[in-house]
């Protein structure tokens, strides 16, 4: 939990940051909001963070921001954490009643037009690969918090009370925020499951393959593929893409969805061999691992990256390769980049001299 003492340190420090360019001001703060509104213990700051902002601005532009980034006396975030946390408790129609007004909220002041559109990209890797895959041309404008997760959590609740087709559009919607994050393209997955709609399941999966840049996404797809092909009454290409989905992320679930297939075959299964796993991507025309265009994006950054030893940005580009990859080169490099990293956060943050007095003994860390 961030103290007392630290909030009031982050504070400080985000003002003396400020340099007087409105415009710079105001993007450096919502960064900034954004950063502190994805911790779970940095609401209190987020909200000192914008009043820091509101403070900067004249009447007129008070009111605009007002407009946008409250419901009432509230914040969007603060709306939002809390129909998070109802959802959790199962307070599915009571979180339901806040994710409504945060939809229309959202799909009221932040409409896309002929020349701009907004966006919700969660990294730069987001950005970057959207670029590479969609080809904008329009002006994109970063909206101020996650509205792709806004929107979903508001599918998810009404997937919860059956309103499935009412959820269709609004995950659409979250999609366009951000067509590069997965999280909706999986709930839209689970409405077309509870519809029985195959085809567009199966779409919809294909699609998703081609954004993941972790290993839970893919292994989530390939679970996926599982479950349409059982439904299709394709067994064997089903324990294919089970089995694959347990490479990348040992859901516990997967053994139960084996012994269902198992059932519907009347036999014990025998784990496939890795041509016949090849033969049921190259069955339904998928490519097998991460997208040729996620790993071309996120391996070009990563080298880039570590050019200009960009350390931390090294380390998250670089593991993303280890986990979609498993490849041992990537793995040697993200652990000397991770290591460089160490090393210069340790140089920023010294220990206490006082405390060096009594380190005679310690080996050298030039």
């Amino acid at each position: 939990m961030i103290t007392e003492t630290e909030k009031n340190e982050i504070i400080a420090s985000v003002r003396e940051q400020l340099t007087g360019d409105l415009t710079k001001d105001m993007l450096f703060l919502q960064e900034q909001v954004e950063l502190y509104s994805n911790r779970e213990d940095g609401a209190e700051v987020a909200g000192e963070l914008t009043a820091l902002a509101l403070d900067t601005l004249s009447p007129e532009q008070k009111d605009y921001l007002r407009k946008n980034l409250y419901i009432g006396e509230r914040r969007l975030d603060a709306v939002y954490r809390e129909a998070s946390n109802l959802t959790r408790q199962h307070q599915t129609g009571k979180s339901l009643t806040l994710t409504k007004q945060l939809h229309q909220h959202i799909t009221e002041n932040f409409k896309e037009t002929e020349t701009e559109r907004f966006f919700s990209f969660r990294n730069l890797l987001e950005s970057n690969l959207y670029y590479q895959l969609y080809h904008p041309t329009k002006k994109l404008l970063k909206t101020p918090y996650d509205f792709t997760s806004y929107l979903t959590l508001h599918a998810y609740n009404l997937v919860e009370v059956r309103r499935v087709e009412e959820a269709i559009p609004v995950l659409n919607e979250a999609i366009r925020f951000n067509p590069v994050n997965p999280e909706p393209r999986f709930e839209l997955a689970e409405a077309y499951k509870l519809m029985r709609g195959n085809a567009r399941l199966l779409e919809t999966i294909k699609d998703t393959l081609t954004i993941c840049t972790s290993a839970y996404a893919l292994a989530r797809c390939y679970a996926d593929l599982g479950y349409y092909c059982t439904e299709i009454k394709d067994y064997d290409s089903a324990v294919c893409f089970y089995f694959e989905s347990m490479i990348f992320y040992n859901h516990p679930a997967i053994p139960g969805e084996l012994h269902h297939v198992a059932e519907l075959m009347g036999r014990r299964i025998t784990p496939p061999t890795r041509q016949d796993v090849l033969n049921a991507f190259k069955k339904y025309e998928i490519h097998n691992g991460a997208g040729e265009e996620v790993m071309r994006t996120v391996t070009s950054m990563s080298h880039q990256a570590v050019e200009n030893q960009n350390w931390q940005e090294a380390v998250f580009y670089l593991h993303v390769i280890a986990e979609l990859t498993n490849d041992p080169a990537a793995q040697e490099l993200l652990n000397r980049c991770q290591a460089r990293l160490e090393e210069q956060n340790s140089s920023k943050n010294p220990e206490n001299p006082g405390d060096n007095d009594n380190n005679d003994n310690n080996d050298n860390k030039e």
